[in-house]
């Protein structure tokens, strides 16, 4: 299907389309977004051809034209889904500029503390996400693995106990105020994705508020 590049979820007017950001960002710009938010492997190559198809033919403007630039540059891979499938080489692409114009990671970070401010001690938080970035997003604020409003950038599992920290440090993160209801996070069946293909990234977790946070990460 060709539509125009938008990408915009609410259809702001004073918020750039996803063929603005093409329009004007710059070769490194757009190459750190296309391996930080779509986990591209080959950003380097598809924002140089992005970047050289905008000067030598025209601005990007339509999906197809986008599609197009990223399959001449990935011609050679062959790329699947869980179920085998074939998965168009532009999928990843799509995904980064989507995030980028949305500022979804911000968002989800952004949601997660409200429900820590709002919900009441006993109340039922469900997330379902569809790829790691918000997934990790989503499990680090579960196990209070936040810094300064945000998730952390580093995992617990790799925080050293050799290391010391200053008490500003350590006073900006705080312990979870969740219990998680499952041990790992709940992903479809094989046959729920047979079912229902567009499941099978989806990531499913669930917790209950055992208490209020001591921070004062969010202010009315």
């Amino acid at each position: 299907k060709n539509s125009l590049l938008d990408m915009r979820m609410d259809q702001n007017p004073n918020q750039p389309t996803a063929a603005d950001v093409l329009a004007k960002i710059t070769e490194h710009d757009l190459s750190r977004i296309l391996k930080v938010y779509g986990e591209e492997k080959n950003h380097k190559k598809i924002a140089k051809a992005i970047v050289d198809a905008r000067h030598m033919v025209k601005k990007i403007e339509t999906t197809k034209e986008l599609a197009d630039i990223v399959e001449v540059v990935c011609n050679s891979e062959a790329r699947v889904d869980k179920l085998l499938r074939p998965t168009h080489t532009a999928t990843k692409t799509f995904q980064a500029l989507r995030i980028f114009v949305n500022n979804e990671l911000n968002e989800i970070n952004f949601g997660m503390l409200m429900a820590e401010k709002y919900l009441k001690i006993g109340g039922r938080l469900v997330t379902l996400t569809f790829h790691s970035l918000e997934d990790t997003i989503v499990k680090r604020h579960l196990m209070g693995n936040i810094a300064d409003d945000m998730a952390n950038d580093v995992p617990l599992k790799f925080v050293s106990h050799l290391l010391s920290h200053d008490q500003a440090r350590i006073d900006s993160i705080h312990e979870t105020s969740w219990h998680q209801l499952h041990k790992h996070v709940i992903i479809p069946r094989f046959e729920e994705v047979e079912e229902n293909p567009r499941s099978r990234s989806a990531k499913l977790r669930a917790a209950i508020k055992v208490s209020n946070s001591n921070s004062n990460l969010v202010k009315a």
